[in-house]
C-alpha cells in the first residue's frame, strides 16, 4: 500500500475545461510538470518517495513524462534516484528509454546508477543500445567508462 494514500489524500482541483472540474492527484501533478503544486504537498506532508500500485515514484513520472521542473523539485527534496519499481525499472532507464537527454543529465549528475538491471536484465545502457539512442549510450560510456560496455558484453 506503501504511501499510495498519502497520494490519495492530496488530490488537487484543477480545471479540465471551460465546463467543470476535473479531479487529478499528484501524479498527475507530476506529469503535468506542475511543480508548484508539487512543492505544496511535499511541504504539507507528502512523502518525496510516494509509489503508485506498481512501484512508480514520483520521480519516475517525472522521468516518463519529461517534467523537468517536477524531478528537480523532488530530488531537491531528497528523492531516491535509484529506486526500482515491480518491473525492475528506474527513473534512468523510463528517461533513457524516452530518449530524453536532460532527465538523463539529471539523473546522473543525482548520482543515478547506470547499472542497474530491471527484472530481465536490461541496464539503462542496454536500453539505449537496443533502442537506439545513441547519444545517450555515449553519454554512458562517458560516464561509466568502458566498464559500462564491458558489463554489458558479458550479460549477452
Amino acid at each position: 500500500m506503501k504511501t499510495t494514500v498519502l497520494a490519495t489524500l492530496f488530490t488537487i482541483a484543477v480545471s479540465a475545461s471551460a465546463f467543470g472540474q476535473k479531479q487529478l492527484g499528484i501524479f498527475d501533478a507530476v506529469k503535468l510538470n506542475d511543480s508548484t503544486t508539487v512543492a505544496m504537498c511535499l511541504r504539507h506532508g507528502l512523502k518525496v518517495n510516494t509509489a503508485d500500485y506498481s512501484g512508480n515514484t514520483l520521480l519516475m513520472e517525472a522521468a516518463k513524462s519529461g517534467s523537468f521542473a517536477s524531478a528537480k523539485m523532488l530530488l531537491a527534496h531528497g528523492a531516491k534516484v535509484d529506486v526500482q519499481n515491480e518491473m525492475g525499472n528506474t527513473a534512468l532507464m523510463e528517461a533513457t528509454l524516452r530518449g530524453n537527454e536532460e532527465m538523463v543529465n539529471l539523473l546522473l549528475a543525482a548520482g543515478a546508477r547506470i547499472s542497474i538491471r530491471n527484472e530481465v536484465g536490461e541496464t539503462a545502457f542496454s536500453i539505449a543500445e537496443d533502442f537506439e539512442k545513441i547519444t545517450i549510450a555515449k553519454l554512458f560510456m562517458e560516464k561509466g567508462g568502458s566498464g559500462v560496455k564491458e558489463n554489458y558484453a558479458k550479460q549477452r
